[in-house]
């Protein structure tokens, strides 16, 4: 498998996963409070910015987000449009599935679109 050098990827991020659990109506639901986090090496860059005034004061920002196919361990890496995305004190939701990258033969990297909304 092809990867993109560790040197092009200077950024540790966590990729947060939520847990499941059956709530009382038997339906299986997200549960965030047995989530799990990920340490994967990454290249961020912020694509656009804007701030919300109308009824609040919000910054928000859209990112994006390339990695390997694997963590920082060298395991292997799937990504949900479900999932949350932690670097330093931002936190970002993923926007839609991740886009996979691939070279003429095979998968080479994630490109995962990432909101941040602050206030």
């Amino acid at each position: 498998m092809a990867v993109i050098p560790g040197d092009m990827l200077p950024h540790l991020v966590e990729v947060e996963q939520p847990g499941r659990r059956t709530d009382r109506y038997k339906n299986d639901v997200v549960d965030w409070s047995a989530s799990t986090r990920t340490p994967v090496e990454a290249w961020l860059q912020q694509n656009t910015g804007a701030e919300d005034t109308d009824q609040r004061d919000a910054q928000i920002g859209e990112w994006l987000m390339v990695c390997n196919p694997v963590d920082a361990g060298g395991g292997p890496l799937t990504v949900h449009g479900s999932d949350r995305v932690h670097w330093g004190a931002l936190q970002f939701e993923v926007l839609g599935p991740p886009g996979p990258a691939y070279t003429p033969t095979e998968f080479h990297h994630y490109e995962i679109r990432l909101r941040s909304v602050e206030g």
